[in-house]
């Protein structure tokens, strides 16, 4: 499965990139205002899904905007691109504070988002993402670091949280001894 694409943008349509890299272009679907953003070469973090028919690649800026889309998947009845939606809607930190505070009307106020939805949505993600570690307390540099070391995100997290370090490179080494043992 794909997680990570980088090449160069060869074309900019109405909802989606072509993204070529080493020879082989690669449609990732993403919303208008994003999509035009990005010019000439770029690095997207990105969701496949299969079906009979068809592959379709979401794309998303960072890690943490895939992560939220995977978390809105899961819930019974939000499809992959109501969850993208929704995810671009705000800043990642605030669409989350928004579902932990159960604000029904930001989630409605999405298109394709119905009342229903927004109460499940709300339901299934309150109590899982009050328990994620606050990623803006950690060093998303570090995170990153362990990440690309192989780690899990979580993992990383875990390893990270606690420490406190002068420099990201300290961070970093402290995590990687805790994770050693």
């Amino acid at each position: 499965m794909l997680v990570y694409l980088s090449g160069t943008v060869l074309h900019h349509g109405v909802g989606y990139i072509i993204v070529e890299q080493s020879g082989v272009g690669y449609k990732v679907s993403l919303p208008e205002n994003v999509a035009h953003e990005i010019h000439e070469s770029t690095h997207l973090y990105i969701h496949e899904v299969i079906r009979d028919s068809e592959r379709e690649l979401f794309g998303f800026t960072s890690i943490e905007q895939l992560e939220l889309f995977w978390k809105l998947i899961a819930v019974s009845g939000v499809g992959p691109r109501s969850a993208q939606k929704i995810v671009y809607a705000d800043a990642v930190d605030r669409v989350k504070s928004k579902i932990m505070a159960g604000d029904l009307t930001s989630l409605t106020n999405v298109p394709g988002v119905g009342k229903k939805t927004a109460q499940k949505i709300i339901l299934e993600l309150k109590g899982a993402l009050a328990d994620e570690p606050d990623v803006a307390a950690l060093d998303a540099d570090a995170v990153d670091a362990l990440v690309g070391l192989g780690y899990s995100v979580r993992d990383a997290e875990a390893a990270l949280s606690g420490i406190e370090a002068e420099s990201t490179e300290d961070r970093i080494r402290t995590a990687l001894k805790g994770m050693g043992r």
